[in-house]
């Protein structure tokens, strides 16, 4: 069993319903519901596959960029990625 106080504490979880345009690698486009909304990531309405790289535009948040983590019965779940510090010691 694995200790519980070495699991990240989870961001606080916003329960919206937002029309969101979901950009693929390819360079097609759709458009899913998102819910669930984070600073770390968010579900989406949707059949998705795990491992796949996204590009979403959310209303009144951007464009953000993130991988599909799970995906079960038309829901996924996406963590975002962070964007590098401008001080992190990339010349």
């Amino acid at each position: 069993m694995t200790n519980l106080e070495e699991w990240p504490a989870r961001r606080l979880r916003h329960e919206v319903e937002l029309d969101a345009d979901v950009h693929y690698p390819d360079g097609h486009c759709s458009k899913a519901k998102v819910s669930n909304l984070s600073l770390d990531g968010c579900r989406l309405s949707g059949w998705f596959r795990i491992g796949d790289y996204l590009e979403l535009t959310i209303p009144r948040i951007g464009r953000v960029r993130g991988q599909v983590r799970w995906a079960v019965g038309g829901q996924a779940g996406v963590r975002f990625e962070r964007a590098a510090k401008p001080d992190d010691g990339a010349a």
